[in-house]
């Protein structure tokens, strides 16, 4: 049997063209909303997924959304966790109607106004002179997280508007995963590491007990790699950076 490998996306297999040298060969990976080329592979990195999709059946759990994530330009074919666990995706790129309705109960449950909570901290990001957007990631219809991010691409203004939102804000129903310029709020109950944990379940009763390999850039990827036998991440990555 093909051993099974979870990853991460963003940072993990490939990255945006200012993370990557100016001279560097580039090979377009994903294209933005806009249409436009947005993420891309060393060849190295290419030459790795095309040979691990060969070799492993290969799963990707990532933050993004669906959309998003149908515009990587990988022949996945086992499905995919999407936005931080909020959403599982089968193999044929529909929505996992059981797991919606699981999350849409969590939703329910937890009784996070998401959208007044963006309003919210985007009023809060203006008052402290801060050129932030932000908006609501959605699983059809449901919305599953808000993400936040500066225009002028300064993570230290994240950091800023963090230090100020507990004071003013309630944020009991959520955690909070930053990365670079990017600030998400998560309502608690939703994780990458409980959709990753279903999809192992998944694999394991489909195909019987395969080596496992996890692979992510940041602590938001800890979880789920630490349910499988052996684990990887980038140099230089937040998670490289969070080893003593």
């Amino acid at each position: 049997m093909k051993p099974l490998l979870l990853t991460d996306l963003d940072d993990t297999l490939f990255q945006t063209a200012r993370k990557m040298p100016p001279d560097a060969q580039k090979h377009v990976v994903a294209n933005g909303a806009d249409g436009q080329p947005l993420s891309f592979l060393h060849p190295w990195q290419q030459d790795f997924i095309h040979w691990a999709l060969a070799s492993m059946t290969v799963i990707p759990v990532t933050a993004r959304g669906i959309a998003s994530f149908q515009r990587v330009q990988l022949p996945f074919q086992a499905g995919a966790v999407c936005l931080h666990g909020g959403a599982i995706l089968l193999p044929d790129g529909a929505l996992d109607r059981e797991w919606h309705a699981y999350i849409a109960g969590i939703l329910q449950r937890s009784k996070v106004d998401l959208a007044a909570m963006l309003e919210h901290i985007l009023q809060i990001g203006h008052e402290l002179n801060l050129t932030l957007r932000g908006w609501l990631e959605q699983a059809d219809t449901l919305a599953i997280y808000l993400v936040i991010k500066t225009k002028t691409a300064q993570y230290q203004d994240l950091e800023l508007l963090w230090k100020h939102l507990p004071s003013s804000l309630d944020l009991q129903g959520v955690y909070q995963h930053m990365n670079g310029n990017n600030l998400a709020l998560i309502p608690h109950g939703i994780s990458k590491t409980l959709a990753a944990a279903e999809m192992i379940r998944r694999h394991y009763a489909q195909v019987g007990r395969v080596p496992t390999l996890g692979m992510g850039d940041s602590i938001s990827d800890l979880g789920f790699m630490r349910l499988c036998d052996f684990a990887a991440f980038p140099p230089h990555s937040q998670l490289d950076r969070h080893i003593p």
